[in-house]
């Protein structure tokens, strides 16, 4: 067996035997709460930040599309009624200020649930929380919530070329349709490898080089790609949109943004167990190892002669 697959299995088998000790459904959920919670002051400031470029309301029809084509109409319209009530504030200064505060609080209470999931992850010591450590995980989930708006324009400028590309492809080739496709599956799968790149690499408490992050990434994004249309298929035969009445919608997004966390969970499982591995951080397998608990021993039989 080549050295490659031997190496690939291993780090497999280590990424799973961690999802499971790390107890990633649990965070999963926590971080699907906190995203459900906080996606509204997120999408807002993405709009906000894309619409400095291309206006808010193509900014706001590029970002229904984005989510329709991912969660279904339903969603992306509930999502987008959310977006558009929370940008109607309350009038006057002070009321301004402190719905300001509020929303980049509350946008980046998902990724300070991430960083602690993530330092978890990589057996990151807890430290003792002060001002200024505080202000600096606020300032990284911000940049990561700006780098979601600027990632909406990349993803807005790409599907224009692409569709203008297409019409050429469509003119000049029998299987245009079928290129075209291709080319926007390589453009989705490249822009959402680079946003979990950015995450795996900023917010948990390790000097990690780019080299690692993203072969998790990429996976991340292979397992997101593929999981998009499964899940996709699963929310449109299940009929969870309607089982729950007015609240369809609300369990859709709920159901995507749990399925999603798990995802990423994994990929951060398959960046550690390479970069520990493979990667850069082997420094890191005696405190990896030292924090896997210990396995579970069988209690020893019991001697003597039963009593009936």
């Amino acid at each position: 067996m080549p050295r490659w697959v031997n190496a690939g299995w291993t780090i497999l088998k280590e990424s799973v035997s961690g999802y499971i000790a790390d107890n990633a459904l649990s965070h999963g959920a926590a971080m699907a709460f906190y995203a459900t919670t906080s996606l509204a002051p997120i999408l807002l400031i993405v709009v906000a930040i894309a619409g400095f470029v291309i206006g808010n309301d193509a900014a706001q029809l590029a970002l229904s599309a984005q989510i329709s084509g991912v969660m279904g109409s339903q969603s992306a319209d509930l999502l987008k009624a959310t977006v558009e009530t929370a940008s109607h504030g309350s009038s006057g200064t002070l009321a301004t200020l402190i719905g300001l505060v509020t929303l980049l609080i509350t946008a980046s209470g998902v990724f300070g649930e991430m960083q602690q999931t993530l330092n978890e992850i990589w057996k990151v010591k807890p430290s003792a929380v002060s001002f200024s450590r505080l202000l600096r995980a606020r300032a990284v989930s911000l940049g990561l919530v700006a780098a979601l708006g600027f990632l909406l324009l990349v993803s807005l400028a790409a599907s224009t070329a692409i569709a203008a590309l297409g019409e050429v492809i469509n003119r000049s080739l029998p299987f245009g349709t079928l290129i075209v496709s291709g080319i926007n599956t390589v453009v989705s799968f490249a822009l959402i490898a680079l946003l979990f790149a950015a995450i795996y690499k900023v917010l948990p408490d390790r000097e990690l080089k780019w080299r690692d992050v993203g072969v998790g990434a990429l996976v991340t994004s292979l397992l997101f790609t593929i999981g998009k249309s499964l899940i996709g298929w699963y929310i449109g035969t299940s009929a969870i949109a309607t089982s729950y009445g007015a609240a369809g919608a609300l369990m859709v997004v709920l159901v995507w943004v749990y399925y999603s966390a798990q995802i990423f969970l994994f990929g951060a499982e398959i960046t550690r167990a390479y970069s520990v591995r493979s990667g850069s951080r082997t420094d890191l397998a005696p405190v990896v190892a030292a924090k896997q608990p210990p396995a579970t021993a069988s209690p020893p039989p019991v001697r003597g002669k039963s009593r009936l």
